[in-house]
């Protein structure tokens, strides 16, 4: 393992800060400072995953620490995540340096079962696949209490266990087991996933019903034919389930969800019809420059409010439903999210998730179990995928702009000066191109002659992803005009720069896609600038408000060493 780094380094400074909020039962202090960070420190995810090791009992003694480093280690490989999303060659070969880094510690035996699990589960929140390697080196792990073997002699005993400690809650052993497993080679996961359907535990075929939504085709096959030769002891509840998240799957593996019901039915079960729900508030925050949305629904909860999150990218990226929290809390949650929000309509809603959905399954991907969670919780939904047709929503909301702005010389104004609408100041913050070659055509010029480069931008890297624009500026007008107040925001405007995105209009005289250009030379010279002074380690820390200036220690130290009445 590496050589533990002195105290006074950026990545022990922020493990500290995270570890100390995690001891007092707050969320980890993430801010701008921690992702800038993350953008210049990469390398880090070693010293990261080093001092995890060292600071863990058995082999440490300081669990609090131990897990503030596990949480950089995340969060610095999610930020190495987004960079391979752009097409970012180095970042991809990082990642694969850091994961046969990890296998070699576990061969040279620094490195225990334990913190291999804490590993996997990072790269499963961070939404990176284990190497084929870590996956090998994961199944010679022992599971649970067993000796050599995968999975343990008596698995209905494990199960049990593992059902207790998540009070019984299929949702929650279905994540627990996702990510646990997510290093595991398929055919391990596979073995599990059967294994739930056929220990004899209720709580653990419900489970499995929720694995028919795994990433892997493979263990959703297996689980699929093992719930088959349990069809007449599934539940009501089941039975709803696997109704719901039939289309959510890709077409040729419906057939299979259609057998287990017929079989269900056969033996008598009923389909359970949904429990009482509902949700009082939806909000919805803006498309950022890659395509993400999310959505915050507020679900009534006694006193309480329960809260549910969707993640849109490309697909259903993530769901999941919380505990019960107070309205304070819920609002503190929703002052420290940085995306705009709006309150928006359950037919947005509705639409977005069925848009998503057919979008993930035109990939071959389902959605998480957590999206049954949240259907549930909100009192039964009908989402079946349906892509949205953009240009059929953009002729939609021309239609219902005023007439006024329909005019020729008003939507000419209205493109050249899109640059300045004041709805758009914070939401289009993120609004800009990361990619390898436009990063090196922005290298090239050293960020100089902006405006000229804005042109040759837009003319011919931003020009070949017309679409992706047309997508991401109509889908925020569609969202504003979602909104409980539409009235008092600008999706007229945007509709007609959708429009002439869409008409082939010329970019430069888009005052919004020129905006769109100059971010993104700015972005890209920025993040370089900031690598490089990393590198000559010109950036410091921020200030700890728990610890006195190096200075004022040394002075102490200094005052502290004296002999009396000197």
């Amino acid at each position: 393992m590496r050589r533990a780094q002195s105290k006074s380094s950026p990545t022990h400074e922020h493990a500290r800060r995270i570890a100390r909020a995690i001891a007092k039962g707050a969320p980890p202090p993430f801010s701008a400072a921690l992702d800038l960070y993350c953008e210049t420190s990469p390398r880090e995810i070693f010293t990261s995953f080093a001092e995890a090791a060292r600071h863990m009992p058995p082999a440490g003694s300081d669990e609090s620490l131990a897990i503030g480093y596990l949480f950089l280690l995340q969060r610095l490989l999610e930020h190495l995540r987004y960079r391979t999303d752009s097409g970012y060659a180095d970042a991809a070969t990082l990642i694969a340096e850091f994961q046969a880094h990890v296998v070699a510690q576990v061969e040279a035996g620094a490195v225990d079962a334990g913190m291999l699990a804490f590993v996997a589960g990072a790269l499963h929140q961070s939404k990176i696949a284990a190497s084929a390697a870590l996956a090998a080196a994961v199944s010679r792990q022992p599971f649970g209490d067993g000796e050599d073997a995968p999975l343990p002699t008596d698995v209905r005993a494990a199960l049990a266990g593992m059902l207790e400690s998540c009070g019984g809650d299929p949702f929650l052993l279905a994540d627990s087991l996702i990510e646990a497993a997510h290093a595991m080679p398929a055919d391990a996961r596979s073995t599990l996933a059967a294994a739930l359907a056929l220990s004899g535990l209720a709580e653990a075929r419900a489970a499995a019903v929720l694995l028919l939504l795994d990433r892997e085709p493979s263990v959703r096959g297996t689980v699929a034919g093992a719930l088959a030769q349990v069809a007449a002891a599934l539940t009501p509840a089941d039975l709803r389930r696997m109704i719901a998240m039939r289309n959510w799957r890709p077409e040729n593996e419906r057939a299979a969800i259609d057998a287990i019901v017929r079989k269900a039915r056969a033996a008598g079960i009923d389909c359970a019809p949904w429990e009482a729900g509902g949700v009082e508030t939806i909000f919805a925050s803006c498309i950022d420059g890659s395509g993400a949305q999310g959505f915050f629904l507020m679900s009534a909860a006694g006193r309480k409010v329960r809260v549910s999150t969707i993640l849109t990218k490309d697909g259903l990226a993530d769901a999941s439903t919380g505990e019960p929290e107070s309205l304070r809390q819920i609002e503190r949650s929703l002052q420290e999210t940085d995306a705009p929000m709006l309150d928006v309509s359950r037919g947005y809603l509705d639409g977005m998730v069925a848009h998503h959905l057919a979008l993930g399954l035109a990939k071959g991907e389902v959605p998480p179990p957590g999206l049954l969670q949240v259907a549930e919780t909100i009192g039964g939904v009908d989402w079946q995928p349906a892509r949205l047709s953009i240009t059929e929503a953009i002729a939609g909301l021309i239609a219902d702009a005023p007439q006024s702005l329909r005019k020729p010389a008003a939507v000419a104004t209205a493109l050249h000066r899109s640059d300045e609408l004041a709805d758009l100041q914070v939401v289009a913050q993120s609004w800009f191109e990361d990619d390898p070659q436009i990063a090196q055509a922005v290298a090239r010029t050293g960020g100089r002659e902006r405006r000229k480069l804005a042109d040759y931008l837009l003319h011919t890297y931003i020009a070949r992803r017309r679409d992706r624009w047309t997508d991401i500026v109509g889908r925020t007008a569609l969202w504003m005009r979602a909104a409980s107040s539409p009235n008092q925001l600008c999706w007229p405007e945007l509709a007609i720069v959708a429009k002439a995105l869409t008409d082939g209009h010329d970019m430069t005289d888009i005052g919004l896609m020129r905006d769109v250009a100059l971010r993104t030379i700015a972005a890209l010279s920025d993040a370089r600038r900031l690598r490089r002074a990393y590198a000559r380690r010109e950036l410091r820390p921020p200030p700890d408000p728990a610890r006195p200036p190096r200075d004022a220690r040394r002075r102490r130290d200094r005052a502290q060493a004296r002999p009396a009445g000197e």
